[in-house]
């Protein structure tokens, strides 16, 4: 599924996290890594000299990273002040299916708390977007096996169901569904209009388990979305979600609901980009390149 995913480096420990992350989505889908380096326009000002130095010193700490992680990937340094638009850059010319960055350092161990480089790059990127919870590389290494997804009426959680899907379908996991009714409109005075919320989720949510072709499980749950799926966070591996703000089609522009999930998030998260290409299983186990859906 992803056959070339890009993976934002910069020497610190979020870059450790997000190539603990990419690696972990290579293997499911046995994608080749590009680990990406942004240096500074300012180390590349002067003598060619002076660059090809700045160069090559950022291509071996670069190779030093993955050496002490034990993998193997292309690596690619860019003079660029915006690391996020180096991943933007890079990722167009390698056509890569996947980016993958790191979260803050300054979040608590085992939170996604995007900072301004991840929450850079997730805004307006052309294909998925995932993130890294703080301290990843130092947790033991355990296989994909439960991943979550949210589920509303919104052609959003379609996509990110059709890729929760596929990703499943690839490494054994099942998905485990939470639909929310909001309680902020449960307390509006509105007749049995809770009850009907919950029903049309549950059709929704039975509808979704029908036509998925791995093992899935749900729930309908009366809450806060950011909250109810943060709580998700906590029983599974990785958590799907679609972007939600308006944007052009196919690009990440983070709304609310997905941005205060990455702060609170104790796992990675995935953000798929409205109307993305996607490979779209089927409930027989066969997948198929749908056209480019169009959200107005």
């Amino acid at each position: 599924m992803f056959k070339t995913i890009v993976v934002g480096i910069d020497g610190r420990e979020g870059g450790r996290d997000a190539l603990s992350l990419a690696a972990r989505m290579a293997l499911i889908a046995g994608g080749e890594l590009v680990a990406v380096h942004a240096v500074p326009f300012d180390q590349f000002v002067g003598a060619p000299k002076l660059n090809t130095v700045a160069e090559t010193e950022a291509e071996r700490r670069l190779a030093d990273e993955l050496s002490a992680a034990g993998l193997t990937a292309r690596i690619r340094v860019v003079a660029d002040g915006s690391p996020a638009h180096a991943l933007h850059r890079i990722a167009a010319e390698e056509c890569a299916d996947l980016i993958v960055v790191g979260s803050t350092h300054h979040g608590a161990v085992g939170r996604v708390l995007a900072g301004d480089d991840a929450a850079a790059t997730l805004h307006g990127a052309g294909r998925p977007v995932a993130v890294a919870p703080h301290g990843l590389a130092a947790r033991e290494w355990a296989p994909v096996t439960r991943i979550g997804v949210g589920l509303d009426a919104g052609p959003e959680a379609t996509h990110a169901l059709t890729l929760a899907g596929a990703l499943a379908l690839d490494s054994g996991a099942t998905i485990v569904l939470r639909a929310v009714v909001g309680d902020a409109e449960a307390t509006i005075d509105a007749g049995d209009w809770l009850d009907r919320a919950k029903a049309a989720a549950d059709t929704r949510l039975r509808e979704a388990i029908a036509d998925l072709p791995v093992e899935a499980t749900g729930e309908v749950v009366v809450g806060q979305p950011v909250g109810e799926l943060a709580e998700l966070s906590l029983s599974v591996d990785l958590l799907v979600v679609g972007s939600r703000a308006w944007g052009p089609v196919r690009r990440v522009v983070v709304g609310s609901t997905a941005a205060a999930l990455m702060r609170r998030s104790r796992c990675p998260v995935l953000v798929v980009p409205r109307g993305a290409r996607e490979i779209q299983p089927d409930r027989h186990g066969s997948r198929v390149e749908p056209e480019v859906a169009t959200v107005a």
